[in-house]
């Protein structure tokens, strides 16, 4: 089981008020950290209002030796074959550590601040194709036509191509036409962490989805931790972060993309239905603070525990995770101190 990290813009959290918006110091360091505690690969976000995924992971290759990325990337606004290109020339220029996390977003009115018109539906439409076109540039050995429902070219070609031929494609949704084309696309699924018995559900359901294709995906489940040195020293953590929420009046900082009420309502339902004895490491009382405005469910205990819970994930089919805690530099060293080790 690898373990990856997601790389903030900005030292902040739910917890944690940051000064600016963008912090390449931090931004810097905290790479670093991750290559040397010897995390597989980082997440750079991007939604409708953060800074540019590609240009910091142009960074952040040349500030790292080993860490691979994972470059978050929105289909409808760079043309398929121009991201092709872009993502192989990262990938040329870091030795082969690109991999891009198609992002198809869950929030209608959050596109629309790019100009983006289209239906959650019609979005996820549009990414399967931009994937397939993703794909061909990089493999294809002539010029290339396509005509497609949201893309049209015409003698397409490349001068530049990935390393080791073809760049790893993660996939994240799970609503049914992300796991649909998810099943259909991901080399990696990739799926924000709940109980045991509901990512086993919807790991099935990926499979299910994958098989008439002949195609086996990993899966990649980002969940948060609260870590600590022993299991009651861990939950004296998890109720300080949400007694540190409630006392500045909600969280410093939402879920990138956070979603529509409906979606912040059904996280936290399931924040609530996941205190069960069943899983007594799964924790969704950050949920639960914030109105399900943070994605924050997150695993609680100390390493032991936390070790023996990630490989019950393990076996339910979950080939790695993304693990993050609430104090980034910190968090990031104690899992890469006391995880990392015990997991790979």
């Amino acid at each position: 089981m690898k373990v990856f990290g997601l790389l903030p813009y900005v030292d902040e959290s739910e917890i944690t008020r940051a000064t600016g918006s963008f912090d390449p110091a931090f931004i810097k360091a905290l790479a670093q950290c991750y290559d040397t505690l010897g995390y597989e690969r980082i997440l750079i976000a991007q939604s409708a209002s953060s800074p540019d995924s590609m240009t910091v992971a142009a960074s952040v290759m040349q500030w790292t030796d080993r860490l691979k990325l994972m470059i978050a990337h929105r289909p409808g606004f760079v043309a398929p074959t121009m991201a092709a290109r872009m993502l192989a020339t990262i990938d040329q220029l870091s030795g082969g550590r690109c991999g891009v996390h198609i992002i198809t977003a869950t929030n209608d009115a959050e596109t629309r601040g790019d100009g983006d018109f289209l239906t959650k539906d019609e979005r996820y439409a549009r990414s399967r194709e931009y994937v397939g076109l993703l794909r061909q540039s990089w493999t294809a050995t002539a010029p290339f036509d396509h005509a497609g429902d949201a893309y049209r070219v015409e003698g397409a070609r490349t001068m530049i191509r990935p390393v080791n031929g073809t760049i790893p494609v993660f996939w994240g949704g799970s609503s049914g036409l992300g796991v649909q084309y998810g099943g259909e696309c991901a080399d990696v699924y990739a799926f924000a962490g709940t109980t045991i018995e509901r990512s086993a559900a919807l790991i099935a359901q990926v499979r299910a989805a994958a098989a008439p294709f002949g195609r086996s995906p990993r899966f990649l489940m980002s969940i948060r931790v609260v870590i600590a040195p022993d299991d009651a020293a861990a939950w004296m953590r998890a109720q300080s972060i949400v007694a540190t929420i409630k006392a500045q009046g909600g969280p410093s900082k939402k879920g990138l993309g956070s979603g529509s009420d409906e979606s912040a309502a059904r996280r936290v339902a399931e924040a609530m239905a996941a205190r069960s004895t069943a899983d007594p490491c799964v924790w969704g009382g950050v949920i639960e603070a914030t109105g399900g405005t943070s994605h924050a469910m997150a695993l609680v205990g100390g390493p032991d525990q936390l070790v023996e819970t990630l490989r019950a994930y393990e076996a339910i089919g979950v080939d790695d995770v993304l693990l993050r805690g609430f104090d980034n530099l910190a968090d990031a060293q104690a899992i890469g101190e006391l995880l990392i080790p015990r997991l790979g």
